[in-house]
């Protein structure tokens, strides 16, 4: 798909991550270390990233779940029944990904905690990509969802507590992507107040809280956005990526130990 600026629904996510366009990870990738980023390796899946994957399908989009995974029958694959039983299911699933029964009951076990935050309004629209400019540069974002005013993005994490969840908002930079999220409706025209986050945690009960962006936080994620942005082009016109972003040694001083 080409890149052409506008709001786009139901865009099938293979065809979002063909658009030829950065996306927040990739500033947030700079931020940290511009020669990591120009060296990622192509996306593999970990098991991490599939837990993150079925729990939005189930809590954004649960009506879609069959098109994109199927639940694996418990077999024995060290014996021969097992392994041609095996065999035959996977013959079955085409271009779904196959889950354990397990995986799917706590992924809903956790939808239930925050049943009442399902979008389901009017004004809700889940896994919506946009695609804008920032500074004349081509960028594209797939919002988890649009409430009509807020952009919201469902995080489940260790660590749900104040604590816990503004330690990983800057150990993640979650504060650049909400500031580019923002910005990227304010560039297309889309009305916007501000960015949530829900964050819940992994392990039962499964507390939850919501947590939303001050505007002096949105502004200091757009200043560290446009930093990594700057850093970006420079590499690439330079050709020069450097590990970290810094050049030559490092002093090590007094108020750097703890």
């Amino acid at each position: 798909m080409e890149f052409k600026e506008g709001v786009y629904e139901d865009l099938p996510f293979e065809e979002y991550n063909e658009i030829p366009a950065y996306r927040a990870s990739d500033l947030k990738q700079v931020d940290q270390c511009v020669y990591t980023w120009k060296n990622r390796s192509g996306f593999t899946e970990s098991p991490a990233l599939l837990e993150g994957r079925v729990q939005h399908t189930v809590f954004l989009e649960n009506h879609k779940f069959d098109d994109d995974f199927v639940i694996q029958p418990a077999l024995d694959r060290r014996t021969k029944v097992g392994k041609e039983a095996y065999e035959d299911f996977m013959a079955t699933v085409g271009n779904r990904t196959a889950i354990s029964q397990d995986l799917y009951d706590v992924c809903m076990e956790r939808r239930r905690v925050v049943q009442d935050f399902i979008p389901h309004g009017e004004n809700d629209q889940t896994e919506l990509t946009v695609c804008y400019k920032l500074h004349g540069q081509n960028f594209k974002s797939r919002f988890d969802w649009y409430d009509g005013r807020h952009v919201w993005d469902l995080k489940t994490c260790r660590d749900a507590s104040p604590r816990g969840f503004k330690q990983a908002i800057n150990v993640y930079r979650y504060h650049m992507q909400a500031s580019l999220y923002v910005d990227a409706c304010k560039s297309l025209g889309l009305p916007v107040e501000g960015f949530s986050f829900l964050a819940q945690e992994k392990a039962h009960p499964y507390p939850y809280v919501v947590y939303t962006m001050s505007e002096e936080a949105l502004e200091y994620g757009r200043a560290k956005n446009e930093q990594a942005l700057h850093t970006l082009l420079e590499a690439e016109h330079k050709k020069d990526y450097k590990p970290y972003n810094v050049q030559g040694t490092q002093l090590v001083e007094l108020h750097d130990l703890w």
